[in-house]
């Protein structure tokens, strides 16, 4: 019997790339062959080719911020987008197709429907981008990774890397844990300057009574680590990028991050105390995605507007490793077990039909 085939069309950004990594990786576990379509100049075209799947590229870019020649061109591009996608359709003829988000999931879902290939939707976000919420209306499944973000949608939260779901809970994790308080900083993939502008200061008013794993983001790393050694601790980590990020969760006592959808159910999942400055969208999606989180007493939220040293070292100062044990029981009670198993069952039914 021949593998079951699936095109996965995700991209732009790690928070659409990874979680659609996880399905494409427990899919090929299970037989399938899968396919992805991306574009060139992202993050998929390096990521997604570690992994053996075979890459379809796509030239289409977003409109938020765009100059005027990039939007008077967009409906060419997105058309060129769309015949390209039905010719890769009716060459590899999958048995369905995933959207996991960003622009290329547009053409990509108006392809599949035209083509009467079964297609499903996932919305990493508590507020969903115009692209899903246009296709949730064609779709044949939507799925949500927090309630009330796509109509008809079911709750299946993101999909999590297996390291991650490995790691111990907090009440093992903490457990005779003594010390300086481990505090862990991440700002995305590509790391985020205001964190590398005011939060290597922390460093100087805490000293000693905090360890710091920083990430900064290769373009400022050098810069960054400059910052600490300044202030004359060197017990701290500043690394351009964290590759075992499974390792990092296990080490802190609390997060310092954005609140992208994925970063915020990694959180639930491990159970870490957070304190989450989101990036002020106008949709305000990140500050969204880490309310269930802060409502149950899980995290602390500073919005960007506020975010400054004195704003980080009050909630700092008010915290100690008995606190954050509580946050991190309070932020695990409510991850979503199995995201990847609903997943895969979802795009396994769909394709029997």
């Amino acid at each position: 019997m021949s593998a079951k085939k699936i095109i996965i069309m995700a991209g732009g950004s790690g928070g659409h790339v990874f979680p659609a990594i996880t399905i494409a990786n427990y899919l090929i576990q299970n037989g399938w062959d899968v396919n992805w379509i991306g574009t060139k100049n992202k993050i998929e075209s390096d990521v997604v080719p570690k992994y053996n799947i075979k890459m379809h590229f796509i030239n289409i870019n977003g409109l938020r911020n765009a100059n005027f020649k990039t939007v008077v061109s967009s409906p060419i591009h997105i058309l060129k987008s769309y015949f390209k996608i039905k010719k890769i359709i009716n060459n590899y003829l999958p048995n369905i197709i995933l959207g996991m988000g960003g622009y290329v999931s547009g053409p990509g879902g108006l392809a599949a429907w035209t083509s009467k290939i079964p297609f499903v939707l996932h919305e990493q976000n508590k507020i969903p981008g115009i692209t899903n919420r246009l296709l949730s209306k064609i779709s044949t499944k939507n799925m949500q990774a927090f309630p009330g973000s796509l109509p008809n949608a079911e709750v299946v939260g993101n999909p999590i890397r297996e390291d991650i779901i490995k790691i111990p809970s907090p009440i093992y994790r903490f457990k005779n844990r003594f010390g300086p308080l481990r505090i862990l900083i991440v700002g995305g993939s590509q790391g985020a300057s205001i964190f590398n502008r005011i939060l290597p200061k922390i460093s100087l008013f805490l000293k000693s009574k905090v360890i710091i794993w920083h990430q900064a983001g290769k373009n400022e790393l050098e810069k960054t680590k400059k910052k600490y050694q300044k202030y004359g601790l060197h017990q701290h980590i500043i690394n351009c990028f964290i590759e075992d990020i499974a390792s990092a969760y296990t080490w802190a006592d609390v997060i310092i991050s954005r609140s992208g959808a994925l970063t915020v159910s990694e959180i639930a999942t491990v159970g870490l105390g957070a304190i989450f400055i989101p990036y002020p969208h106008k949709d305000q999606q990140q500050l969204l995605n880490a309310q269930d989180l802060k409502n149950n007493g899980a995290a602390k939220i500073i919005e960007q507007s506020k975010f400054n040293i004195k704003s980080i070292l009050n909630i700092l100062n008010s915290l100690d490793r008995e606190k954050l044990f509580v946050m991190a029981k309070k932020a695990f009670s409510l991850r979503v077990k199995n995201s990847t198993m609903k997943i895969f069952k979802i795009i396994n039914n769909i394709s029997k039909k």
